[in-house]
């Protein structure tokens, strides 16, 4: 037996959807935070929940992890040996850098 939309308790709609603003609202300043398109994560983020929160996770926490640039503190792709920021180079080893 098919159920009907009309008979989903308004309630059920309206956890819903807090959730699923919650979520945009949150994937939109955690991406802004790390310069990862924040309207795109954001609008992502209020269309599931929560399988597009957990794709956010792992390409911004797993895929394209960062680290900050020693020279000017900008956050810079952790594989990358330049800064795109400042241009310098970038250490393998930022215990590098300090023992010089």
């Amino acid at each position: 037996m098919a159920h009907d939309l009309a008979e989903v308790p308004v309630i059920l709609w309206v956890l819903l959807g807090t959730v699923l603003l919650l979520q945009g609202s949150w994937m939109f300043y955690d991406a802004k935070k790390r310069k990862e398109y924040p309207w795109i994560w954001g609008i992502f983020g209020l269309l599931n929940t929560p399988t597009n929160l957990l794709i956010y996770l792992v390409v911004t926490r797993i895929i394209k992890k960062k680290k900050t640039c020693p020279h000017c503190g900008e956050m810079v792709e952790e594989k990358g040996t330049y800064c795109s920021y400042c241009g310098e180079e970038i250490p393998e080893n930022p215990k590098d850098e300090k023992g010089k």
